[in-house]
């Protein structure tokens, strides 16, 4: 994050817009992303992963979700350039395989949610469908209580949503483009990822639509 990046080039930091310093980097040459030039409609510029071992850790998130049924928001905006397994963001353990959640699209081009606790249970979500190389905003929740329920809408659509309620997650890693754990990365993203924002919490309905509304604004969908 010292100096710009233009079209072209690899990025090795995205700096967090938040004031909480949790910037999203990289010092791995070969891992970054790169910055391309009108990725999203309106002429937004976009991250271009590789789908091999693309990937960005946000500083100091993992940390902050780690606990019992810990909640917490995404919104992202991303264009997935093929139907393999593609992780968009991941939380995980740099000395474990076992904890971690993830948003993935799945082969048949479903968001996925993914959470498995400590003690190696795991749950899944399916929600709504995905399309190859179109632009789309996804909104997710996890672990809204009672009944530790995650929620999925795409470009602001009718919500899918259904229980996650796995326990303890204690995590030390939030990725963008990939799974990351203990050192070991899984479903590497390709395609483009233009924005993403995290809140330490559930967001509401109105929120959350509100969130829908702002990102498909940005993306032009």
């Amino acid at each position: 994050m010292t100096v710009r990046a233009n079209p072209g080039d690899p990025v090795g930091g995205v700096p967090d817009t938040s004031g909480r310093s949790a910037h999203a980097t990289q010092a791995v040459s070969a891992q970054k992303p790169t910055l391309a030039s009108a990725a999203f409609p309106l002429g937004r510029a976009g991250l271009s992963f590789d789908g091999v071992d693309d990937r960005l850790i946000v500083g100091g998130v993992g940390a902050l979700l780690s606990g019992e049924d810990v909640p917490f928001t995404l919104g992202m905006v991303y264009r997935v350039a093929d139907s393999a397994y593609r992780t968009l963001q991941c939380l995980g353990s740099s000395g474990s395989t076992t904890p971690y959640s993830m948003l993935y699209v799945s082969p048949s081009v479903v968001m996925t949610h993914y959470r498995r606790d400590n003690a190696a249970t795991s749950a899944t979500l399916s929600g709504p469908s995905v399309t190859v190389n179109a632009t789309q905003v996804v909104v997710a929740t996890f672990g809204e209580k009672p009944g530790i329920i995650a929620r999925t809408i795409i470009n602001g659509a009718v919500e899918q949503n259904g229980a996650l309620d796995v326990g303890l997650m204690t995590v030390d890693r939030f990725v963008v483009g990939a799974a990351e754990r203990s050192g070991t990365v899984l479903y590497p993203f390709k395609g483009y990822i233009g924005v993403w924002a995290v809140y330490g919490r559930v967001l509401s309905a109105v929120e959350r639509a509100a969130l829908a509304r702002y990102l498909m604004a940005w993306a032009g969908v």
